[in-house]
């Protein structure tokens, strides 16, 4: 970033300054990390230690504050009715001085799977930038942008998260996308959402403020219409997992294994074969996206594989635990929904051995949950082939219930010890772990290595 003086991020900001009006170099909202002389420390969490967290700030090099209410320390002070809001406004400031390529990403499913594969692939092609882990956010996007004061990036691949209505907008406003990517719709945060048409309403907002030059990319099988407004004059590439008429990628001869996939990566003139370490037709999918993302940016097949190919499992993400060469935990413990409990669940049922959903609650389903829980026991009772299901949680005694083979736990320790009598019992298993992230599924994980 370019030497910034204080009253000009009071104009960015609409924020008053007291104090001198010095020059700031680096703006941190971490203490530990404010390690680059004439820094600017953005304050957003306020609690009763606010003056013990402005003065580790100050210990450490902070020039100055972005702060909400006034405090009494010799050091010049921005004050703002909202430092969240005013964070937004210096990243989207940052955003429109770069040079750089922005790629965003949203969707109900598949967002972070989607941001790794297209990085994965992009990082062989110049500086990237993205979110660190799941920093999707109102405040994770605004922190990963900050990045753009540090370094000439030529790529940003943005994960947009969204779980109430209005987040996407906001966020899209910020980031300013050259290209915008919705991965899919589906049933997921409706407690925030309301209802599926919120869903895709909000989720469309990514394709707002796209440039007149934007690339839009979109399922062809998915809610076009409804987003015209934004696209009507924008370049739309559409990709599809069947062939379709106008999609400009798509995947044919797929096979699925306990080690990954092959699959064939298939666009109008041309096609590859890609060997894929990620598990599961949904990371096929997953795999799809992020091709035509490289794609909208001039990357050929061959860049493409290359990047595909060396992409490893996401630990979370029907990652792979071999205990014996023929038993495997599946550690899916990133989070649940409708459609990627759905996936897994057929991943699951391709495997080989004794079968073993270990499940918890979906969670921010709203009124949707009891319904959702309940169908998916019915599910598991008369499409997939299961052995046992056992569940923790107050939602998932019902897909316990409706499987007819489930076992229900009130407590992690007897949960844990049946795992480990079946693990023992039988030579040949494959163990899904499934849940959302409030019920630190990731604990049994832990636990069984």
């Amino acid at each position: 970033m370019r030497w910034l003086k204080l009253s000009e991020i009071a104009c960015i900001t609409n924020s008053v300054l007291f104090g001198k009006d010095l020059y700031i170099k680096n703006i941190s909202v971490d203490t530990r990390n404010i390690n680059i002389i004439n820094s600017l420390f953005v304050v957003l969490k306020w609690n009763n230690n606010i003056e013990f967290l402005c003065y580790k700030a100050i210990i450490n090099g902070a020039l100055a504050l972005l702060i909400e209410k006034f405090i009494y320390f010799n050091i010049s002070q921005l004050i703002v009715k909202n430092t969240k809001i005013a964070l937004g406004k210096i990243s989207r400031w940052l955003r429109l001085n770069s040079s750089i390529i922005m790629l965003s990403i949203t969707g109900s499913t598949g967002k972070t799977s989607v941001k790794e594969i297209t990085s994965n692939i992009l990082k062989q092609h110049g500086n990237i930038l993205y979110n660190y882990k799941n920093f999707n956010n109102n405040i994770g996007v605004p922190i990963t942008l900050l990045n753009l004061q540090y370094k000439l990036y030529k790529y940003a691949v943005i994960e947009l998260g969204g779980n109430s209505i209005g987040d996407i907008d906001y966020l899209s406003n910020i980031v300013l996308p050259n290209i915008s990517c919705i991965t899919n719709i589906s049933f997921s945060h409706i407690k925030g959402f309301k209802n599926l048409l919120n869903i895709i309403i909000n989720k469309g907002k990514i394709f707002k403020y796209l440039s007149n030059s934007g690339i839009a990319i979109i399922n062809k099988n998915q809610y076009f219409s409804y987003w015209n407004k934004y696209l009507w004059n924008k370049n739309i590439l559409f990709f599809s997992f069947y062939k379709k008429k106008k999609s400009l990628i798509f995947i044919n001869n797929y096979k699925l294994n306990i080690f990954g996939s092959s699959f064939y990566l298939c666009t109008k003139y041309d096609k590859i074969k890609i060997y894929f370490k990620l598990l599961g037709i949904h990371n096929i999918l997953n795999a799809l996206i992020s091709s035509c993302l490289c794609l909208s940016i001039n990357l050929n097949l061959k860049d493409i594989k290359f990047g595909l190919e060396n992409c490893l499992p996401i630990k979370g993400r029907l990652y792979p635990i071999f205990l014996k060469k023929n038993k495997v935990i599946l550690d899916d413990t990133y989070n649940s929904n409708p459609r990627s409990l759905y996936f897994s669940l057929y991943f699951l049922n391709k495997c080989i051995g004794y079968k073993v959903l270990v499940i918890s609650d979906m969670c921010e389903l709203g009124n949707m949950s009891f319904f959702y829980h309940c169908k998916f026991g019915f599910l598991i009772k008369n499409l997939f082939n299961i052995d046992i299901v056992l569940s923790i949680g107050k939602y998932s005694y019902y897909i316990s219930k409706y499987s007819n083979i489930g076992i229900h736990y009130n407590n992690f320790s007897k949960l844990i010890f049946n795992i480990k009598k079946i693990i023992m019992n039988y030579e040949y298993l494959t163990i899904l772990i499934k849940g959302s992230n409030i019920f630190n599924m990731n604990k049994i994980i832990n636990f069984l290595r």
